[in-house]
């Protein structure tokens, strides 16, 4: 049988905190749309961590990209500062003051670059807007204060959008987004994470990013099967 390199699609990396983690779950599902968006073009690798902060993220990152991987991606997303934006006093654990939130992405961005993943293929997503009346209810049912409030994730993600133009990524700022609808809480399905309709909105401010950042990527690996040719099947399948 003949034979060729085994063939490795090209990467989308998705980093982040628990909104990232649950990309694939069946409300906050805009990793699967965009998994699905792209099957048979690109892989979606998604690192997502519940309730780490830019702090923690700047740490780990080192362990889990490389230049092996980097140059395989085309592109790479951060979206992280839901749980740097808690109260210091409420919740010193996730909290990350402002002037240091910003300095981590700036980290995380020049360690990505670094690793050979160039500026233009890296895209900051802000924090979403917060629901603090849903999540109050989810803190009583886990003993907890509730320790975030909309106003200060939108200095956050006012950050965030100010850290990708002055790094020169692209960004995406969804918290405005979902504020600039008549009821942002539809896009929540607890007060923080994402809904199946929050989910589309994520996806659809993103895809016109990625469209550009794979549009050198092919619309299929490997020939559709109405192009494969029974006369020559080896060379057809395999001059990819």
């Amino acid at each position: 049988m003949a034979s060729k390199k085994i063939i490795s699609w090209p990467k989308i990396f998705l980093f982040g905190d628990s909104i990232t983690q649950f990309c694939f779950s069946k409300d906050g599902c805009w990793g699967t749309m965009l998994a699905d968006y792209y099957q048979r073009r690109c892989d979606l690798m998604v690192r997502g961590f519940s309730g780490y902060n830019t702090r923690w993220c700047n740490i780990i990152l080192p362990s889990i990209l490389d230049a092996d991987i980097a140059k395989e991606t085309v592109a790479f997303t951060v979206f992280l500062g839901a749980n740097d934006s808690n109260d210091a006093s409420l919740n010193p654990r996730q909290h990350v003051p402002l002037a240091e939130f910003e300095q981590n992405l700036k980290n995380i961005v020049t360690f990505a670059m670094s690793q050979g993943i160039s500026r233009e293929k890296i895209i900051l997503i802000s924090p979403p807007a917060f629901n603090a009346e849903a999540w109050s209810k989810v803190c009583l049912e886990r003993g907890k204060p509730l320790s975030k409030d909309n106003d200060t994730t939108g200095v956050y993600a006012q950050a965030c959008c100010k850290v990708a133009d002055e790094m020169g990524t692209k960004k995406v700022d969804l918290y405005s987004a979902m504020m600039r609808s008549m009821d942002f809480t539809l896009y929540l399905n607890d007060g923080l994470h994402l809904s199946g309709k929050g989910s589309e909105l994520l996806f659809d401010l993103l895809q016109p990013l990625l469209k550009q950042l794979t549009s050198d990527v092919p619309e299929v690996w490997f020939p559709a099967y109405d192009q494969v040719d029974l006369e020559n099947v080896d060379q057809s399948l395999l001059d990819v």
